[in-house]
């Protein structure tokens, strides 16, 4: 340096000391403070009264204790974010490090098994030393918690993918050890950065390895390993939202290994085989994490079920039980086992919604979540388990049992499960088709009407009964009201079919003519009228109200009936007829629907 840069930098160094020494005076020199009470001219309050002892002075004396007030007023310490630059620093020097271990490897100095443990190693190290740093220096936990993570993640890529020192399950056992680690040295501080991505670095490794390998058993293993101790960390209100990555990773590989075994060419030559009893635990072991998971935060936290809660767990259902449906296709002997599941997790969903959450009372968000799961896994079990009419028959009798303890316990919810179970009974067997064949259709003859629909009416009956008796109990709101509408409905419509191809039977026996007989058309209307009146009468003589407001809709069915069928017919004495009865029943219902004293409700 020559002299005269040297004299410049003396100036420099001159003028910099002058400057802080300005500062430092001008911060030691007191403030203006305005004149107090004591100083002002006022003659009543003293002057000792107004400016306490010690008050001019800087610091309190000794042995006097300072008050709640000035400890209160005293300035806290600002937290200060460390230097970017010293923290990337630290960060660089741990991927030379890793760069190191990786030449050390392609010089055969030391077994590569041992540097790769070594690497291992000095991967999980920078992991620890993320969760040391204070709450205040977020920077440092994140730079290290991602050098950890870009440390570990090609290292076992390369080591299972590249050079085959690893199998796909070592390297799956690997990754969920530390994410493990990563979820246990970031629980005590709560530092979701550590947490994000060890989880991060993880799954997408497991994926890396899914499409390099195809070997897609144990990836998807890894995944559900890795969503079980997210939900574990959820039942203990950590780390809530991250629980959508991990569930939608498991959701997609338990789907594409499913879809790998069960679509129609079968495996691809490229995969490693996938036995169909380790897809049928990965599938089981799915729904298994997230029921348990629920039932944690629902039952024994007493937490409220979430969206994702809701949506998961539906998910989880169709996922893992529809894909062990279509695994039990290919091989009979896992359909009962499906099936007995099935029915296990509806019965333990009715159980606790009407057992458990409508005994204190709680008809809330939990309620109507389980009970919905309740029903749809039964008739998933039963569909599984038994066929067509077995299936109708056994949800004919759960419409019957349901209505009846609902009635009796006074469980709405449980009545209206009865009247799902009786619909689908129905529609099941044939016996609503069949009745509007036979009403509206060509349909005749006593031998032709199937033993379902003579089933299905008495089935019908029975729920409409049991739905009238529960009204005496209950507060008659109308959603009790519209609910015995409904079964008087279905009743009346099976009733209808029963009557028109009972009546169209006779007269095609008696008269051997064809079931297309203008006077079958005159029958089938007759079948209409007759059951309206008598509906009408037993609303208004023995207090069916419910069947009142099935008249006028009936008699539209039977105008409906004249103009689309009976005027159409040949000959015009069926069609007199027809005109008849409609006629008489329309002047005749005023009459029959007189209100008169009723015994029922």
């Amino acid at each position: 340096m020559s002299p005269a840069e040297l004299d410049e930098l003396r100036q420099q160094v001159r003028n910099l000391a002058d400057r802080v020494a300005r500062l430092e005076a001008g911060l030691a020199k007191p403030p203006d403070t305005a004149p107090t009470l004591a100083e002002s001219k006022c003659p009543i309050v003293p002057a000792s009264l107004v400016q306490p002892p010690y008050a001019s002075l800087a610091v309190e004396p000794e042995g006097l204790p300072r008050t709640a007030e000035a400890r209160d007023a005293s300035p806290t310490p600002v937290p200060v974010s460390p230097p970017l630059l010293p923290v990337l620093g630290a960060a660089t020097l741990g991927l030379a490090g890793a760069y190191l271990l990786r030449a050390v490897a392609e010089s055969g100095v030391l077994p590569p098994r041992l540097i790769f443990g070594a690497g291992t190693l000095y991967a999980v190290a920078w992991l620890l030393a993320a969760a040391r740093p204070r709450a205040e220096r977020r920077i440092v936990t994140i730079l290290y918690s991602l050098t950890a993570a870009m440390i570990l993640s090609p290292l076992v890529w390369e080591a299972t993918a590249r050079f085959h020192m690893i199998s796909p399950g070592q390297a799956g056992v690997i990754l969920v050890a530390f994410t493990l680690i990563g979820l246990a040295v970031s629980w005590r501080q709560n530092l979701v950065a550590v947490a994000t991505l060890s989880i991060l670095a993880s799954i997408g490794t497991a994926g890396a390895l899914l499409i390099s390998t195809y070997d897609a058993l144990p990836c998807t293993f890894v995944f559900l390993a890795i969503a079980a101790a997210v939900e574990t960390c959820a039942c203990l209100d950590r780390w809530l939202g991250e629980r959508w990555l991990a569930a939608a990773t498991a959701d997609l590989s338990v789907l594409l290994a499913t879809w790998l075994v069960t679509n129609p060419r079968g495996l691809p030559e490229s995969y490693a085989p996938i036995p169909a009893a380790g897809l049928f635990a990965a599938q089981m072991a799915l729904l298994v994490i997230y029921l348990a998971s629920v039932i944690s935060r629902t039952l024994l936290r007493g937490r409220t079920f979430t969206n994702f809660e809701t949506v998961q767990c539906a998910l989880a259902f169709l996922i893992g039980l529809g894909g062990a449906i279509r695994l039990a296709s290919e091989g009979s002997h896992l359909t009962p086992a499906v099936a007995g599941f099935a029915l296990l997790c509806g019965a333990a969903c009715y159980a606790v919604a009407f057992k458990v959450l409508a005994r204190h009372g709680l008809h809330g968000r939990n309620f109507y979540t389980y009970s919905t799961f309740g029903i749809l896994l039964v008739l998933i079990g039963c569909r599984m388990l038994l066929d067509d009419q077995a299936a109708a028959l056994a949800w004919s009798l759960l419409a019957l049992a349901c209505i009846g303890a609902g009635g009796f316990w006074g469980r709405f919810t449980l009545e209206v499960h009865g009247g799902i179970y009786l619909l689908l009974a129905l529609l099941l067997s044939g016996a609503l088709h069949q009745a509007a064949t036979n009403l509206l259709g060509t349909g005749f003859g006593l031998e032709s009407i199937p033993p379902a629909l003579w089933g299905g009416a008495a089935a019908a009956g029975g729920c409409y009964l049991l739905a009238v008796w529960s009204a005496r109990s209950a507060d008659g709101g109308w959603n009790f009201h519209a609910f015995r509408v409904g079964m008087a409905a279905v009743l009346v419509w099976l009733v209808l079919g029963l009557s028109a191809g009972s009546l169209t039977g006779l007269y095609h026996g008696a008269f051997s003519l064809a079931a297309g007989d203008s006077y079958c058309a005159t029958l089938r209307t007759g079948a209409i009228v007759g059951v309206t009146l008598l509906l009408a009468y037993a609303s208004s003589r023995f207090g069916f109200r419910d069947l009142a407001q099935l008249v006028y809709p009936l008699m539209i069915l039977g105008g409906y009936r004249l103009l689309a069928d009976d005027l159409h017919q040949d000959r015009k004495t069926a069609l007199f007829l027809s005109l008849l009865l409609y006629g008489a029943a329309l002047m005749a219902l005023p009459r029959l629907r007189r209100p008169h004293a009723t015994s029922l409700p």
